[in-house]
């Protein structure tokens, strides 16, 4: 019997703790990434602290040059200016400082350009901080006008989580964090599912990190709930857990299931109808609740978490109107008809749908 060959990317270093961002040029050296430094950042809060970065790089001898991502939601055009960026000014390494915008818009960029990419993450609202894949929304947009094989992406070569940072972001973004690892229970129960009836590849391994990942943040949901700098650290950890199952599985799987088909379902609702989505994190959460459900698992328990964290449990707390709730449901099974999950492949009906949030307590 032949085996497939499997390829991993892990991020070689993991510097996670107060005043983290110190030792990002001890981290640049020992990776021996060159001298020239392309620092991308959001425009707000995120920038101030690339401000700091910058400056504590200058002072180090590297050559920094700023660039910002300021348009919301991030599109191709993103990318495509920042990698223009990377060729004029010929950086060796690519730094994202700030949420998901700006990691997934240099993560690309670097990958496109094949440069190295440091993750620095100002908040824990996502496991995009570690893992090689990109949002829904832009892989979706880079697709239609570039073509799929621009949407791939590269795992970072290192993480510098500086959680003295990360306290300092909204309580909401921790919670969406907590949200999008719980609903790794999920995915990983699709997966499976995906095993049992089409034969999918499954790895174990990727699998049971995924579990650990939110069996981590389930455990330590009273230090979550209270807040602060030991609340971040044990999100990060477990959002970093989460990445590298996707690295190890080469592919979203352990990490995105239905749950997260409902989030992306609500997400391309709300361009259409111009209503606000929720976090992707809290979508996942709310989402995990139902299918849970579905999967005859105890989604109880996942929503009392939920709850004891501070995350929404319902389309009230999202702050989306119910019939959206029902609509993101019926449509979800089509965002990714390749991959199999409890949604089956003809999804749900209207009323099926509508009666699994109402017995959820979703709407």
């Amino acid at each position: 019997m032949s085996f497939k060959t499997e390829i991993m990317e892990f991020p070689r270093f993991v510097i996670m703790g107060a005043d983290a961002l110190k030792k990002l040029p001890y981290v640049i050296q020992k990776l021996h990434l060159g001298s020239k430094i392309q620092l991308v950042s959001g425009a707000t809060f995120t920038k101030k602290i690339a401000e700091e970065v910058y400056l504590l790089l200058s002072d180090n001898g590297f050559k920094v040059s700023a660039f910002t991502v300021e348009s919301n939601p991030v599109t191709y055009m993103n990318v495509k200016n920042l990698a223009k960026r990377l060729k004029a000014d010929g950086s060796s390494v690519v730094l994202g400082v700030g949420g998901g915008r700006v990691m997934d818009v240099a993560k690309l960029a670097s990958a496109w350009l094949n440069k190295p990419f440091i993750s620095v993450p100002t908040s824990a609202s996502h496991d995009g901080i570690a893992s090689p894949i990109v949002s829904f929304l832009l892989r979706m947009n880079v697709a239609e006008n570039m073509g799929v094989e621009y949407t791939e992406a590269r795992a970072p070569v290192a993480i510098v989580a500086d959680t003295s940072v990360i306290s300092n972001a909204s309580r909401r973004s921790l919670a969406a964090g907590c949200g999008d690892l719980i609903s790794k229970i999920i995915a990983v129960n699709d997966w499976l599912l995906a095993q049992k009836v089409k034969g999918e590849d499954y790895s174990e391994y990727a699998a049971a990190m995924a579990l650990m990942a939110a069996n981590i943040v389930k455990t330590g949901a009273n230090v979550i709930r209270v807040g602060g700098e030991k609340a971040v650290r044990t999100v990060v950890k477990a959002l970093i857990g989460s990445g590298v199952s996707m690295s190890i599985a080469g592919s979203s799987r352990p990490a995105s299931g239905a749950e997260h088909l409902f989030s992306h379902s609500l997400d391309l609702l709300s361009l259409k109808h111009g209503f606000e989505h929720a976090e992707h994190g809290m979508q996942c959460g709310v989402g995990a609740v139902m299918m849970a459900h579905l999967h005859k698992i105890n989604w109880i328990e996942i929503r009392d978490f939920l709850v004891k964290i501070g995350a929404p449990v319902n389309a009230k707390q999202l702050g989306i109107d119910p019939k959206y709730i029902v609509d993101a449901l019926t449509k979800a099974h089509k965002i990714r008809p390749e991959r199999l999950t409890i949604l089956g492949v003809k999804g749900l009906t209207k009323a099926e749908a509508e009666k699994l949030a109402s017995e959820t307590e979703v709407i």
